[in-house]
């Protein structure tokens, strides 16, 4: 884990199988937890994170994660969904989660992002006048003591790893169940590819992890692959701003990265980045849409990037772009071995190569069910295909390239907008950080187009984006309304 000041921390694996030894024990002898119970992690990036996750694990418990920045609406929605039995979590966050656990009667154990570093004595949890121990959170330093006093006795067996909760863009978010056997099949199918093209993670090799943990790009890319590859992961609790990220760069010889499309293009604006350019295997870019721009500069001035596709759902992968001259810029490259996939029309009927309809994915990497959602699942689940709600073309090659989001469509006076495309016009713009197009009710088109948009720059005015639409789209594709923010709200 590498701090903002480049102060840094270091576990071995083998310290890391130890640690989660202790906390297993902890879990089971201590808390009582039981094969099945529910485990909530809400860490940024820290060491303390794959202990606690292998540690539930270990203890046949399934984990959900949930993200550091949660409201306290957010976060007991999720917890009170998942029926968690525990939460993990900073001390910074006690003020919030200490009454969410104390109102859902649930254990709560608190993580000092100090822990591991040399010569730090993590705080005692109790105020003044506190008598009844069971009232006061857990340390996780202490968590891992008194785990280690009583020993680890055996590994339980559960076959669920994951309720994951999606980013909710068609709705509420909902728990993904993701299993033990979703989880080793997605990961040995991105060692095929990788492997294909001869970009194999040595136990040498660095990767920079900026992504958060607990989504799942990061938690399979960063956390599950590079672990089983042996590589060494340079954990950064916050990646804003920027220059946080400069000490990985700086201090190891990087070897790949993750990020998003916002990530790699906010990077090459960076002085210190510029002037220093790691040497990498491979950048891979998911999340979101890479704008082509972002792609051009980032291989020009970097190297290889890879632009990926997946949902959480599928584990995160379902296809890649070929790290070669085999990549199609625009496309999100070909389905992953033993990732099935199909594009069909309103019918269910496979539409032909070049056309759009709707992405349908199968494999032993999809999930199976939503929690607790069934009529989810009637809708979600069709004859052994996993409906995305993706709208795509694939071309004769087998290329998938993703028009939009089936639900997000805009009709437009009988006209079909597709918000990903207003979107990629608008962000050219270089005073454009980031946009997001919406549809809203519109009395005489029937539907309207409404952009939210970030800004790079100051000054910028809803008539020069209007204008500078009008040169690029339709009549019909242009947005009426505008609408600038100061950031854009980010999915789960």
């Amino acid at each position: 884990m590498i701090l903002p000041d480049g102060n840094q921390a270091t576990l071995s694996y083998s310290d890391i199988a130890a640690f989660s030894d202790h906390f297993s024990s902890f879990l089971s002898n201590k808390l009582k937890l039981k094969p099945g119970e529910v485990v909530a992690i809400q860490l940024p990036n820290c060491l303390h994170y794959p202990i606690a996750v292998f540690g539930a694990w270990k203890s046949g418990l399934i984990v959900t994660n949930v993200n550091p920045m949660y409201t306290e609406r957010e976060l007991v929605e999720q917890l009170a969904d998942s029926d968690a039995k525990l939460l993990i979590a900073c001390d910074f966050a006690a003020e919030l989660a200490g009454p969410v656990a104390e109102h859902l009667n649930i254990d709560l154990v608190l993580v000092s992002l100090g822990d591991f570093f040399p010569g730090f004595a993590p705080q005692s949890t109790v105020s003044q006048g506190e008598e009844n121990e069971d009232d006061v959170p857990a340390l996780f330093s202490q968590a891992l003591a008194e785990g280690g006093a009583i020993g680890f006795s055996k590994e339980q067996v559960n076959p669920v790893a994951l309720y994951q909760y999606t980013g909710g863009t068609t709705g509420k978010s909902k728990g993904a169940v993701l299993t033990h056997a979703n989880l080793k099949s997605v990961l040995q199918m991105a060692e095929d590819y990788l492997g294909a093209f001869e970009m194999n993670i040595e136990p040498s090799d660095s990767v920079v992890t900026a992504l958060p943990l607990y989504h799942i790009f990061a938690f399979n890319i960063n956390f599950l692959l590079f672990f089983k590859g042996g590589g060494h992961n340079l954990l950064i609790p916050n990646p804003r701003p920027l220059t946080n990220l400069k000490p990985a760069f700086e201090g190891y010889p990087v070897k790949w990265m993750t990020g998003v499309d916002t990530l790699y293009n906010g990077l090459m604006d960076q002085g210190w980045f510029q002037s220093n350019p790691p040497n990498l295997k491979l950048a891979i870019a998911g999340g979101s849409a890479l704008r082509p721009s972002t792609a051009d500069r980032w291989s020009s001035e970097v190297g290889n990037i890879l632009e990926g596709y997946g949902l959480t759902e599928t584990s995160c992968f379902v296809s890649f772009n070929p790290p070669d001259k085999m990549a199609k810029p625009g496309s999100v490259g070909l389905p992953l071995p033993g990732s099935d996939v199909k594009v069909v029309d309103l019918e269910g009927n496979p539409t032909d190569p070049g056309v759009p309809g709707e992405l349908l994915v199968r494999g032993p990497h999809v999930i199976q069910t939503y929690l607790n959602r069934p009529e989810e699942n009637e809708t979600a689940f069709v004859d052994g295909w996993f409906r995305t709600g993706d709208l795509a073309t694939m071309d004769r090659e087998g290329y998938l390239t993703i028009v939009d989001r089936k639900k997000d469509m805009i009709l437009v006076s009988g006209f079909n907008v597709y918000p990903n495309e207003v979107e990629d016009v608008i962000a050219n713009h270089p005073d454009v950080l980031e946009v997001a197009v919406i549809g809203v009710p519109d009395e005489t088109t029937g539907e309207g187009i409404k952009a939210f948009i970030a800004l790079a720059r100051p000054g910028l005015t809803s008539k020069d984006i209007i204008e500078f639409c009008r040169q690029r789209l339709t009549a019909y594709k242009v947005p009426k309304l505008i609408v600038f923010v100061d950031q854009l709200p980010k999915s789960r």
